[in-house]
């Protein structure tokens, strides 16, 4: 066979064979571009990704800001709750002890004052025993206040309120020794029984009070001459029957109640 024909018996062999690759290639190309299609889109999904997490990175780092200057302001509050309750510790430590030392001051000052009412009490008494064993006078010691009882009839004659010679001399004793109490004030209480004031006395004592306030009257004006008691010391008031220490049934408990008192109270 000629050359020429052998060649023209190749050429459809040469175009099928390249048409074959040519489509091949074709096909390959088309399979890189959608691996790197599939690829772009990776890739903009990483990005995405990538930048979800760099806003969660920046909004945890302000979060973390945000806590840590909250954080901060708890600790300076809490530290400012520790310094104040250690002031107030501190405060209420020195407040107990103050009220210790008060208390203590309190109870030494009331143990020299018992042991002074104590010690007027022993005087009084040792002073009036006479008095005291008659019946004509009672001392009673109650609560720091020394109270001097005295029945009207060694005081005055009925319906007088002038101090009569025997309660001179009482009230002379009992003188001298509330001149040695300096620390007290002295209030004399004038007391009547119930029985209304009658005849020729009405003119001068309208009531009981008039009477038992002349009678207080007359023994702190005895006391500040005679016995020369400081006037200032001196309280003089009446009561009448309105503060009874017994019943007034009988002669002998409205006796109880016609009388006077000296009271022994702290100076203001």
């Amino acid at each position: 066979m000629k050359p020429s024909i052998l060649l023209l018996l190749a050429l459809p062999m040469t175009a099928c064979v390249a048409s074959k690759r040519f489509k091949a290639s074709q096909a390959e190309a088309s399979t890189q571009k959608s691996r790197a299609e599939d690829l772009d889109a990776k890739l903009a999904a990483s990005k995405l990704e990538l930048k979800a997490a760099a806003d969660q990175l920046a909004s945890l780092q302000t979060s973390n800001k945000d806590l840590q200057q909250a954080l901060d302001a708890k600790k300076g509050e809490l530290s400012q709750k520790v310094s104040d309750l250690i002031k107030e510790r501190d405060l209420l430590s020195r407040t107990a002890a103050a009220a210790e030392s008060a208390k203590a001051s309190a109870e030494a000052a009331k143990a020299v004052e018992v042991a002074r009412v104590k010690q007027s009490y022993e005087d009084l008494t040792a002073g009036l025993k006479s008095e005291i064993s008659a019946g004509e006078i009672k001392i009673t010691q109650l609560q720091g206040k020394l109270t001097v009882n005295l029945v009207d009839r060694i005081l005055f004659d009925s319906g007088k309120a002038e101090v009569k010679g025997d309660g001179r001399k009482v009230l002379a004793k009992l003188g001298d020794i509330l001149n040695t109490v300096k620390d007290k004030n002295i209030r004399i209480e004038g007391h009547t029984d119930n029985k209304p004031i009658t005849g020729e006395l009405l003119a001068k004592y309208p009531s009981n009070w008039e009477l038992s306030t002349a009678r207080a009257t007359a023994v702190a004006r005895f006391l500040q001459d005679s016995a020369k008691v400081d006037a200032s010391r001196l309280v003089a008031t009446g009561y009448g029957e309105f503060h009874p220490v017994a019943g007034n049934d009988t002669p002998e408990s409205r006796a109880l109640n016609r009388r006077i008192e000296i009271v022994l109270v702290p100076r203001d």
